[in-house]
């Protein structure tokens, strides 16, 4: 093959992985908008949660109220980073986030945390597959709530976090470490104001029920808050991959137009060539 029909070879092919990286962009910003949209229903229905945890406590007595233990009990980390690749350093910055001499049991949500933490030579005590969809959080939220309730009545750790990435302003991602078992119930406890909540239930086994839903919307929010910060992060290498693609294919372009002008000109030469020698020969 020539040099010019490899240089046209090269764009056609650069061209076609254009198209691929502009669709993965905008299934990125999509999924990005969706998580978005999706935040406020889920932060709304925690703070409903917590609100009638705050009431169901005012039913205790203050020496019944359980508090989260000490810092030095074993604990587990709940981290969750990105299920598919092309997200750039976001899965690495989750993972960092809780350093192998912190001590934890590693729970891990994502296929590529998953794959990092093993790469490093890292224990995972438990995984599972992140949400590829914003409708998928719950699922992934419920998995992990199941896992963390059964480690922590067997007694293999006695509290327990989430880590995960947070969007901020500008689409920049911050990563946040939140306590999530025991809940310490003294922190909902409020100044009693009005008569106490009528329940059918009894109170401790009321707040039981009321805090596996707290936990399952603190999860399912990490999960959400993950899930965008994940494809923001995702967008954002498109975006930088695009603009390499788009500044290769100025820099080919340049190339196959001076390839072509030199192949004009070699013709132009042979067929000049061709013509002076046919005119010798005849003056001859």
């Amino acid at each position: 093959m020539s040099a010019l029909g490899e240089a046209q070879a090269r764009i056609a092919s650069i061209r076609k992985l254009r198209v691929v990286v502009g669709a993965m962009r905008g299934i990125a910003a999509a999924h990005t908008q969706q998580a978005r949209n999706a935040l406020d229903g889920y932060r709304a229905y925690a703070k409903v949660i917590s609100g009638g945890l705050a009431r169901a406590v005012e039913l205790l007595e203050p020496d019944g109220v359980t508090s989260a233990p000490a810092a030095a009990s074993p604990g587990a980390a709940v981290v969750f980073t990105a299920e598919h690749g092309f997200a750039g350093a976001f899965t690495q910055r989750v993972l960092d986030a809780v350093p192998a001499e912190d001590g934890s049991k590693l729970f891990v949500a994502g296929s590529r945390g998953l794959a990092l933490a093993q790469e490093r030579g890292r224990r995972v005590d438990w995984s599972t597959p992140m949400a590829s969809q914003a409708a998928g959080v719950g699922a992934t939220a419920r998995r992990v709530a199941d896992a963390l309730y059964t480690g922590f009545v067997e007694e293999r750790f006695a509290r327990a976090e989430i880590v995960f990435a947070r969007l901020a302003g500008g689409g920049v991602a911050t990563i946040v470490r939140k306590p999530i078992l025991p809940l310490d119930l003294d922190a909902f406890r409020a100044p009693r104001s009005g008569p106490p909540p009528l329940t059918n239930l009894p109170p401790a086994r009321l707040i039981e029920q009321l805090v596996g839903e707290y936990v399952f919307a603190e999860l399912a929010l990490a999960a959400l808050e993950s899930f965008a910060s994940e494809n923001a992060a995702r967008l954002e290498t498109m975006a930088s991959a695009r603009l390499n693609i788009d500044q290769k294919l100025d820099e080919l372009s340049g190339q196959e137009r001076l390839l072509r002008q030199e192949q004009i000109t070699a013709e132009v030469q042979e067929v000049t060539s061709g013509a002076l020698a046919a005119e010798g020969a005849g003056g001859l």
